[in-house]
């Protein structure tokens, strides 16, 4: 088969790793593609489209650290809700839960507040580093606070803050 995008090279099966971009991450999964022999353009075998699909979403959800469907559905089963109650709980709509169950990707967000309501050492780890930040900002805080001076002795009589004058 000649190359679609010159004209003048074969396009032949070959393993090699084909460039992904997804929301702005750049990633590279090995397949069995076409190549063309002379611009080396790619494409996706229509019989291999579905299988090349299912890699790319399984790379770039575990650089992102985003769930996967089945994941998503045993965590709600975990809990024993159903979509509706598991949306309820994770203040999304229902549909948002059925789409996430069927494979369409979730946002980060969205994946991050899953793994925080329904898994308690994710939960406990976020815990830990509000209460770090809690600490730093309590610090940061103190730091910045204006110093008040320290009330200035009235004519040695040792009492702070007593106002000496003519009255």
């Amino acid at each position: 088969m000649k190359c679609v995008d010159c004209g003048k090279g074969r396009m032949q099966r070959k393993r090699v790793k084909v460039p992904h971009e997804i929301r702005g991450v750049r990633f590279e999964v090995e397949d069995e593609v076409n190549v063309c022999s002379h611009c080396g353009f790619i494409t996706i075998p229509l019989d291999h489209a579905a299988e090349h699909g299912r890699l790319v979403d399984e790379t770039y959800r575990r650089l992102e650290g985003i769930l996967s469907a089945e994941e998503i559905r045993a965590a709600r089963e975990r809990l024993q809700m159903s979509q509706r109650g598991f949306a309820n709980y994770l203040g999304v709509g229902e549909a948002s839960v059925k789409r996430w169950e069927k494979g369409v990707l979730p946002d980060k967000s969205s994946s991050d507040l899953i793994r925080l309501k329904t898994d308690p050492e994710t939960a406990h780890q976020n815990w830990l580093r509000l209460r770090a930040l809690a600490g730093k900002r309590a610090a940061t805080d103190k730091k910045k606070a204006p110093r008040r001076a320290a009330p200035a002795s009235a004519s040695g009589s040792g009492r702070a803050g007593v106002a000496r004058g003519r009255g």
